[in-house]
């Protein structure tokens, strides 16, 4: 992995002035050529950072998933997507985590690790976020079927008090083909079977943010890797 700067390893509030400052920007590519080296050294080198502790945490853990800077965001949109998407210059930064895929209308089980400006971005999650018809059709069964494990991982105190409980939408009617009255089927309630936690600017530059992010995601270890085991991948 690349050697990062000792100064740069941690977000600092510079990390978020560059972002404020490429949100009163997000078309002056000029303004960007003249602040690159802000972005490289304040949000650049503490994500490469971020992810070469993640490395040295999960490598053996995911063998299947590549842990590297290289999948950090690229700090311009492409000039095709300018237009729709809110300028050509991120005021956010992001990385994805997930075993290669294998089709173009279906996404892994992932870790997603986000900072940026608005409040909303400083967050990571865990799991399935958008869930294609073949892996839902095989969570349904598997929280059925292996429920005690399941509730077992999500039920444990640790990880209820550092991810609380699963996130995202829920269904208004319950699945077809199901019992309402049988225990096991309370996760078929929930459209995404994800983990999520937002931070605050103060908790994102503590210096303490990276040992802290990378003991959340051990806790969420047995879920992601429950779901990994149950939908795995597609196969043609």
């Amino acid at each position: 992995m690349k050697k990062i700067n000792n100064h740069n390893i941690y977000f600092s509030s510079k990390s978020f002035k560059y972002f404020e400052d490429a949100d009163k920007n997000k078309n002056n590519e000029i303004w960007f050529k003249k602040n690159k080296e802000n972005y490289e050294l304040y949000v650049k080198e503490p994500m490469e950072y971020l992810l070469a502790e993640m490395n040295k945490a999960f490598a053996k853990d995911l063998p299947r998933i590549e842990i590297s800077p290289k999948k950090v965001t690229k700090p311009l949109r492409p000039k095709n997507r300018v237009a729709t998407e809110g300028g050509l210059i991120k005021n956010f930064s992001h990385f994805t985590l997930w075993e290669k895929r294998t089709s173009l209308f279906e996404w892994n089980p992932g870790i997603h690790f986000q900072i940026g400006k608005q409040k909303k971005d400083n967050l990571v999650g865990i799991g399935l976020y958008m869930i294609s018809s073949r892996q839902l059709s095989l969570l349904r069964v598997a929280t059925v079927d292996d429920f005690e494990t399941i509730n077992a991982i999500l039920k444990d105190k640790k990880l209820k008090k550092s991810w609380e409980e699963l996130k995202g939408e829920k269904y208004k009617r319950f699945p077809k083909g199901f019992s309402m009255d049988d225990q096991r089927t309370i996760y078929l309630w929930h459209k995404q079977f994800y983990l999520g936690k937002n931070y605050t600017r103060q908790q994102v530059v503590h210096k303490d943010f990276t040992k802290n992010l990378i003991k959340d995601l051990k806790l969420a270890m047995p879920f992601f890797q429950w779901i990994r085991s149950k939908v795995g991948t597609y196969k043609k």
